[in-house]
């Protein structure tokens, strides 16, 4: 055991003496002793260590971090950058590998790391393997199938979210949602999002959330993690909860590049807590957008009264015109017909009156004729009379005068 110099020395006694004993250190004394056990026993020897790769990175300095996972246990392995070009293998997440170096205890963080020398690829994870049959399983049973996915609203009233109650992602996602659009509100169903009950406690939360009338649209999120505390996601029995709930599922769950089947099986996927806030509108769009579309509506109303009074007007005036003219030839050709219709008949009248007048003249001038014959007739009778009685007074005279 080691032992702290100077005034450490001291602290060290008084604590051994306040503690009765005398196997008494500090953390770090600790860590280094450990650090010692560890790159120094046989027993933890190897040529290669076999896993699933989880949660792989490369950092800002070049070096190669990932978890090497199997049977619920992790170990972190590291490959230093200089050491990248010498190595063949793609490394991917899910796929199995086996690594050859030696254990290193970081004394700072107190963990144990692989620092790898050589990597060969195995085949598939044994976990790539489950999810693969998992998500056929999935899409035999049309829980992949677009056809299948609600559209959430455009404009969720309340928003129901499923998640850690004390997590950055709840945080996240309420913030993203408020920034877009401060009115929406938000009902928050805590649930653990890792461990041996999530599943559980995230499928009740699902139901929890689908039972509320008020929520129109439900989120799943989580922050990002290693791929092992991402699994729970990719469980047929969750999936299958997030298919039958009745509301629009979105899922934003881990990082850019994380991939579940709880996202394939959603209505939506958002890549980030953060990104949650997609869902909603931005207040600030909507608003300018309002005003503008007041703006043309007010301008196309313009517009179009203009327009529709001036073609109405000339629609009107047209329509005016042609019923004056249509008009105007009809009292014209009515008046044709009267004027036609009147004449005749004032005619027809005129000539019935002319024919009664030429009768009655005829009968007249035959009446005048007939009475100047008769008085030309009588005259001449009387002439005749007078005549004979001259004769007669001549006759007489004759007889009687002697000669």
């Amino acid at each position: 055991m080691g032992s702290e110099p100077g005034p450490t020395q001291a602290s060290l006694e008084t604590l051994q003496e306040a503690l009765k004993t005398e196997r008494v250190t500090y953390v770090e004394t600790l860590n280094e002793d450990i650090g010692t056990v560890v790159e120094s026993a046989d027993r933890l020897e190897f040529d290669y260590v076999v896993g699933d790769v989880s949660d792989c990175s490369v950092s800002s300095n070049g070096h190669v971090h990932l978890d090497l996972v199997h049977g619920g246990s992790t170990i972190h392995c590291v490959l230093f950058g200089y050491k990248r070009s010498s190595i063949d293998t793609t490394i991917e997440d899910g796929m199995q590998i086996a690594v050859n170096g030696s254990l290193s205890y970081y004394e700072e963080g107190g963990n144990v790391s692989v620092i790898v020398e050589d990597i060969v690829e195995v085949g598939e994870g044994t976990y790539q393997q489950i999810y693969e049959q998992n998500r056929q399983l999935l899409a035999a049973d049309g829980l992949l199938d677009p056809e299948h996915k609600q559209a959430p609203s455009d404009f969720p009233e309340r928003i129901g979210i499923a998640t850690s109650a004390t997590s950055d992602a709840r945080m996240d996602a309420v913030t993203s949602i408020h920034e877009r659009y401060p009115d929406v509100d938000i009902v928050v169903q805590n649930t653990n999002v890792q461990g041996d009950d999530a599943m559980m406690s995230i499928m009740g939360a699902l139901s929890e959330l689908d039972a509320d009338p008020l929520v129109d649209v439900i989120v799943l999120t989580r922050g990002g993690g290693s791929d092992k505390h991402l699994r729970v996601f990719n469980e047929t029995p969750l999936c299958r909860v997030i298919h039958r709930t009745e509301t629009p599922v979105v899922v934003g769950v881990g990082h850019e590049n994380d991939r579940t089947l709880a996202d394939e099986v959603a209505d939506r996927r958002v890549m980030t807590p953060t990104e949650v806030g997609q869902i909603v509108p931005e207040k600030a769009t909507l608003e300018a957008e309002l005003e503008t579309l007041e703006g043309r509506l007010g301008t196309a109303y313009t517009d179009t009264v203009e327009t529709t009074l001036a073609t109405m007007d000339d629609r009107l005036t047209r329509t005016y015109r042609r019923a004056v003219e249509s008009d105007l030839s009809a009292f014209e050709a009515a008046l044709d017909r009267a004027y036609d219709t009147h004449v005749r008949d004032e005619l027809t009248d005129v000539e019935n009156r002319l024919e009664q007048a030429r009768t009655q003249y005829d009968q007249q001038r035959k009446r005048r004729q007939a009475a100047t014959a008769h008085r030309r007739q009588r005259r001449r009778l009387l002439i005749v009379l007078a005549a004979l009685g001259l004769l007669v007074v001549a006759l007489l005279l004759y007889i009687l005068l002697p000669l």
